[in-house]
Formats: C-alpha cells, sequence, structure tokens
C-alpha cells in the first residue's frame, strides 16, 4: 500500500509545474512591447526546484533588458560607455533618416511599463483552478485506490 502522503505531495508538485507552465505560455503569448528577435519570451523560465514553490521569472541572463521593459524606466540620461582598457567613447551614434547621427548625450524620456508576468497570471486564474481540481481528482482516486475504497469525495 502506498503512503497517501506521498502520492498527494507527487500530485501537488506536478499541479503546480503545470500551472507554472500555463502563466509561462500565456506571459510569453500576451505581452505589449515589440517582438525583435523573441529573446524576452525565452528569458520567461519556470523553476520547480522546490517541493511547494513553482516560480516563473524573467531570467536576467538571457535578456538584461527584461526588469526595465517589465517594471518601465523613468526619464534618464545615457551617455557613451568606458571602452576596453579604460579608453573613453567620446559620442553616441545611430542612424536616423539613412545617415549617422553623432551625440554626446541623449535624454530618454523613459519607457512605460509592460508587467506581463502579472497579468499573465491574473488571466491564467481560472486555468489554474481548473489544473488543481483535476490533480486533487487524480489523487483522491489514486489513494481510494491504494487503501481498497471505491471512492472519496470533498465536500
Amino acid at each position: 500500500m502506498r503512503d497517501g502522503w506521498g502520492i498527494f505531495a507527487r500530485r501537488l508538485h506536478t499541479a503546480l509545474k503545470a500551472a507554472a507552465v500555463e502563466v509561462q505560455d500565456r506571459a510569453r503569448q500576451s505581452h505589449d512591447f515589440t517582438t525583435r528577435t523573441g529573446l524576452l519570451e525565452r528569458s520567461v523560465q519556470v523553476d520547480t526546484r522546490y517541493a511547494y514553490q513553482a516560480d516563473v521569472y524573467l531570467n536576467e541572463r538571457m535578456a538584461k533588458y527584461g526588469p526595465f521593459v517589465h517594471g518601465g524606466t523613468k526619464p534618464h540620461r545615457i551617455f557613451p560607455k568606458r571602452k576596453a582598457f579604460g579608453k573613453k567613447r567620446r559620442a553616441l551614434r545611430w542612424v536616423s533618416d539613412g545617415q549617422f547621427v553623432f551625440a554626446r548625450g541623449v535624454r530618454h524620456p523613459g519607457t512605460k511599463a509592460d508587467p506581463f508576468l502579472h497579468e499573465a497570471l491574473q488571466s491564467s486564474r481560472g486555468e489554474i483552478d481548473r489544473i488543481f481540481r483535476r490533480y486533487v481528482d487524480l489523487t483522491l482516486e489514486e489513494v481510494a485506490d491504494s487503501v481498497g475504497r471505491t471512492s472519496y469525495t470533498i465536500r
């Protein structure tokens, strides 16, 4: 006879992982930012190392700019960075209307936040409830089988 607690723990872990993957998929699909490479979507990761915890997070090693897109930025100044060996760059350079533009610094107006992880969790609540209900039913059936009962019911 199997231990009912072991069955419950295994099913709970599986349900948590399924719920986290649901949020991950929704976050990767529904966001307001313009994607160019898909790197930010791929940086939405799931961690289920711990028994009763599942984390959906932005992997900053994959996309360092992820938190700035998710949380937005305030207006700020941008200056040239130092190059290797301490040599200082003197100007920023970008292309505008097919021409190179140079500037010693620019004022960035800031970016609006796109809290797509939070929105994915909120919009997944119904599906998460269905996932947990399904796994609770499976757990009850398995526990009932393991102790030789025909059924259990939840009131």
